[in-house]
């Protein structure tokens, strides 16, 4: 008889570790299946592999919609996750403008180290040119405890404008949004809206360390509302998206950055924003006007689907 085990992991860290010990322990000899929850975790990061090698079994599956886990010996099954790109979005064309009202958008739920720094870094340097929506409620949401940690490795001066962000918790565009930690994006929301305003949408992704490439709404989103995006992520993210047939902006910025993750990554995206910041209002003009190619091409390319779904892993 297969039995079947729920891994539940964040970036980093196996949540459940004593009862996937218990599990394993109990399951010996045994055919076993683990589901990866979250989706897309890089499962040598978590150590899940050094602690599958301690013990002997029949067989070991492991369930993933990572593209680029890879095993010698435990069997990967892969499931395609392309469900974010699949839906046909109707966008009021008026969004596709920018009225250069602001530069930046945040717009988060889960309060990760990655995303509490960012946002708390244009709150406290930029906050003229940014829109900052974040969803999280600092007592519900207890991973903000955890992830503070994480942040002081990133940058030490991020822990006193987390703080102070923290504080102001949850910080809401909209009395009516519905975009939180649990809903994902609904383009109906008034957040939407919000879109004109802005050049460039600051997004952190759901998986940011290890090999793993997981796309979700948050990559889409600026690429159906025609705007440009950084994108906290994973190491080779951008590249992956490249293979996939989609562009990005290395013609108007660097993107160096997509060559590094974790604290590295943070701190190359601080500097590439106020980069950006310093440029004034006629550079930006026509930063936009000449990215159009760029914003039509991604827009287009969900619109018809013709978008690549398969991609080769970068060593």
């Amino acid at each position: 008889m297969i039995k079947n085990f729920t891994v539940s992991v964040t970036s980093d860290k196996i949540w459940n570790l004593a009862q996937l010990l218990d599990f394993l322990i109990a399951n010996q000899q045994s055919h076993i299946r683990l589901h990866i929850n979250p989706e897309a975790i890089c499962l040598e990061n978590v150590g899940l592999y050094c602690w599958l090698d301690k013990f002997q079994f029949n067989q070991v599956e492991i369930f993933t919609s990572n593209p680029l886990e890879r095993h010698d010996y435990y069997r990967i099954n892969y499931f395609k996750h392309y469900n974010w790109f699949e839906k046909i979005e109707t966008i009021n064309p008026l969004l596709h403008k920018w009225n250069q009202s602001k530069i930046f958008y945040c717009l988060f739920g889960r309060p990760t180290a990655s995303r509490l720094g960012l946002a708390a870094y244009l709150r406290s340097h930029h906050a003229q040119h940014t829109h900052i929506h974040f969803s999280a409620i600092p007592h519900i949401d207890r991973l903000v405890d955890f992830e503070l940690d994480k942040l002081l490795e990133y940058r030490t001066a991020s822990i006193g404008e987390a703080g102070d962000l923290i504080n102001q918790l949850p910080i809401l565009l909209s009395s009516t949004e519905k975009y939180t930690r649990f809903n994902g994006f609904d383009y109906t929301d008034p957040l939407t809206q919000l879109y004109e305003d802005i050049l460039i949408d600051v997004l952190v992704e759901s998986h940011v360390l290890g090999n793993t490439f997981y796309p979700t709404e948050k990559t889409i989103r600026p690429m159906w509302l025609k705007k440009s995006f950084i994108i906290f992520s994973s190491k080779n993210y951008l590249d992956y998206l490249h293979q996939m047939g989609f562009r990005t902006f290395a013609d108007f910025w660097s993107e160096e950055y997509d060559g590094y993750e974790g604290r590295d990554r943070f701190l190359m995206i601080l500097e590439l924003i106020d980069n950006l910041a310093k440029k004034s209002s006629k550079e930006l003009e026509k930063m936009y006007s000449s990215m159009q190619y760029t914003l039509d091409h991604n827009y287009n390319l969900l619109k018809t689907q013709s978008y690549n779904k398969t991609i080769q892993y970068i060593d």
